[in-house]
């Protein structure tokens, strides 16, 4: 193993103590059942108030979380290959949202209070798709 000069080794070496002599070592890798990082109650990675997942597809609109900028709620993270500059325009326009502002090429920021992540989501799934 190549260390960077910068790494620790006493670090590694109490990774490397901490795993023993384990063949059978594995990473816990439990479902997480309490929704993704940066939504909001333990359901809002569902749509709607029905429970059932938000479906992925080709609308170029890949998720949906919690916004870090200030004065927005939401962040849609697209697919710009797929989805067109008209999405910003048609969005601002619903009756979901206040604003949006784009970051980079990928990240459209969305002030909508009260809009579950899930339903924020499908809407902008359904505008990219016109």
């Amino acid at each position: 193993m190549v260390r960077d000069r910068n790494e620790n080794p006493e670090v590694l070496d109490q990774v490397a103590r901490g795993l023993g002599e384990s063949e059978h070592f594995s990473p816990d890798v439990r479902a997480d059942h309490d929704g993704l990082p940066g939504r909001r109650g333990a359901r809002s990675n569902r749509a709607g108030s029905g429970g059932a997942p938000v479906p992925i597809d080709d609308a170029g609109v890949l998720d949906c979380g919690t916004s870090r900028r200030d004065g927005f709620t939401h962040v849609l993270w697209l697919d710009r290959g797929a989805v067109s500059e008209s999405l910003a325009d048609a969005l601002a326009a619903s009756p979901l949202v206040a604003r949006v502002e784009w970051e980079g090429t990928e990240l459209l920021h969305v002030e909508a209070p009260g809009a579950a992540h899930g339903d924020l989501l499908l809407e902008a799934r359904r505008l990219a798709r016109r």
